[in-house]
């Protein structure tokens, strides 16, 4: 056999040895970025030693001033208003409005919201995002939403909406959403109505899901250094087996915005499993925000540990150049890999890997994980009848997890809108 006719047997056998090769073969040779990890944990805890100390003279004149801006002491109304006024332009405000913000008064708890929005002190952002999540008197959560909109969080705005559509709270809802309207130049009419301010406030949260950044002009960023070490601390807390301050954690870093993505993209080189699997966690519930993050994300792929987690976040983040590598693991021997990739694909808007998601949907030997997940991606591409049935077979049968049903729903609602 003469030279070139040994180089065309050679490149036929390759092309015979390619489409023969296994899914997994294929997956290990599309080159992942090196995953380079290191102990993090020990910087978290130092990093949230970091937050500034308030000076001695300064702690005593801001109790005085807060006791009084706060109501907590009586005084004269003139007294009042220079003891607020004060407190407004002190630089170390935060320190005694924070505690408050959990006060058990909840006339305190309201007053010192409403302060908090009047500081321009962002980093105030963090401890009110904490206490949307545990407060419970209805006019004490306005203002704390209120006062995430003014600090540049616009995370807030979906409680104010909600409670447009409450009587109770309809009304101080509607003023203040009037007031967010007009400091956006959003067009309004003489006398809007609920339905109107409600929709303004939809399309207004929805520019913040998309891109993490507050929509009122003039907020100042908060303090890097204060905001490093909260943001430290909140995730240094994963390391426990207590599940409230996880919970926590997730809770605010999926709400700050922008702000807590460089500190999760840090993250995911942590050497400490459960930081990288945290990271990935919020990194998805941000979604567009985190896509600067996709380098990272995408080296996880090869990290046993978290490459499932991996594979969810880089369909929610919108990172397009992950497909191939999502492509070569839909018929990985990993389960969880497995039904990771099917959403992933669809919400990238992979319409060419619309046939391989129909065959795993129709694998009646395939787990019904992947099946269910098989059927959203492919109707995250659009209307597909044999998906639909599927899904509407697994409600009808209340053989599939109830509550992951009710989600997928409510998601394709969202992509549909």
């Amino acid at each position: 056999m003469n030279r070139s006719r040994r180089t065309t047997a050679a490149l036929l056998a390759a092309l015979a040895a390619a489409c023969a090769r296994g899914p997994a073969d294929t997956a290990r040779s599309l080159p992942l970025p090196p995953i380079a990890l290191r102990p993090l944990q020990g910087e978290l805890t130092a990093l949230g030693k970091t937050m500034p100390q308030v000076p001695a003279e300064a702690a005593n004149e801001l109790r005085d001033l807060a006791d009084i801006a706060l109501h907590i002491v009586e005084a004269d109304s003139r007294t009042s208003t220079h003891a607020e006024r004060a407190l407004l332009e002190h630089p170390f405000a935060w320190s005694v409005l924070e505690p408050a913000l959990d006060h058990a008064d909840v006339a305190v708890r309201k007053r010192a919201a409403w302060l908090a929005g009047r500081t321009g002190q962002s980093i105030l952002v963090v401890p009110l995002l904490l206490r949307l999540k545990y407060e419970l008197d209805s006019d004490a959560i306005l203002w704390a939403a209120d006062a995430l909109q003014r600090l540049g969080n616009d995370a807030g705005l979906s409680w104010l909406e909600a409670a447009m559509g409450v009587a109770a709270t309809a009304q101080q809802a509607g003023t203040m959403a009037i007031e967010i309207c007009r400091e956006r130049g959003v067009p309004l009419g003489e006398s809007p109505t609920y339905d109107e301010l409600r929709a303004h406030l939809r399309t207004l949260l929805a520019a913040w899901l998309q891109t993490g950044l507050g929509s009122r002009p003039g907020t100042a960023p908060p303090d890097p250094v204060q905001l490093d070490a909260r943001l430290a601390i909140h995730l240094s807390t994963t390391q426990g087996t207590q599940l409230r301050p996880v919970d926590d954690a997730r809770f605010v870093l999926t709400r700050a915005g922008m702000l807590g993505v460089p500190l999760m993209t840090r993250a995911l080189g942590a050497e400490e499993n459960y930081l990288r699997t945290m990271a990935l966690q919020v990194l998805a519930d941000l979604r567009s925000p985190a896509h600067s993050a996709s380098g990272a994300v995408l080296a996880l792929l090869g990290d046993p540990f978290t490459a499932s987690y991996a594979v969810r976040t880089l369909g929610e983040i919108g990172a397009a150049e992950a497909i191939p590598h999502l492509r070569a693991r839909l018929a990985s021997p990993d389960t969880e890999i497995r039904a990771a990739v099917p959403p992933a694909l669809g919400l990238l808007g992979d319409r060419a890997s619309a046939e391989a998601l129909r065959k795993s949907l129709r694998d009646s030997n395939e787990v019904l994980d992947v099946r269910v997940n098989a059927a959203f991606g492919l109707l995250c591409l659009g209307p597909d009848h044999d998906a639909e049935a599927f899904l509407a077979e697994r409600e009808q049968k209340a053989d599939y997890h109830a509550p992951t049903l009710v989600r997928l729903r409510e998601r394709l609602a969202l992509l549909r809108h």
